[in-house]
């Protein structure tokens, strides 16, 4: 009877977890835009709430400053997949900027080289003394 015993004290076998679903982007940034929202809106009451004339503080100053980073934050966070489908077929990738660059160096030392050598044809020209008198 002691086994018995023992085998009633144990606690039920525990359910198994749930496993969370995995958020999508949009909702994230969705829920950050709701939250930045709410906050201003808190933040410019505070403001109107104060009596005429009165100073914000450098708390509130701070509070503005770092809803504008927020914000700031925000668009940088959705202007990559904006700029994906806006882009245009015929824009450069980094690669091909690269390659472009690469190519407007080469042309523009070919043509300093070519000047160079003008103008060095030019100063012999002028030593030799083979100009007018």
């Amino acid at each position: 009877m002691a086994e018995d015993d023992s085998m009633e004290t144990l606690p039920p076998p525990a359910a198994p977890k749930r496993k969370r679903q995995p958020v999508s982007r949009r909702a994230v940034v969705g829920q950050l835009w709701h939250a930045a929202k709410r906050q201003l809106d808190s933040h410019e009451q505070h403001l109107a709430d104060l009596p005429k004339g009165a100073p914000a503080s450098e708390a509130d100053a701070k509070a503005l400053a770092t809803l504008a980073r927020t914000v700031r934050e925000l668009v940088a966070i959705e202007e990559p997949q904006t700029a994906k489908r806006d882009k245009q077929p015929d824009e450069l990738s980094a690669a091909d900027g690269l390659r472009h660059v690469a190519q407007l160096r080469q042309e523009l030392a070919r043509r300093l080289e070519a000047l160079a050598a003008e103008e060095a044809g030019e100063g012999a020209q002028e030593a030799g003394g083979d100009g007018p008198i």
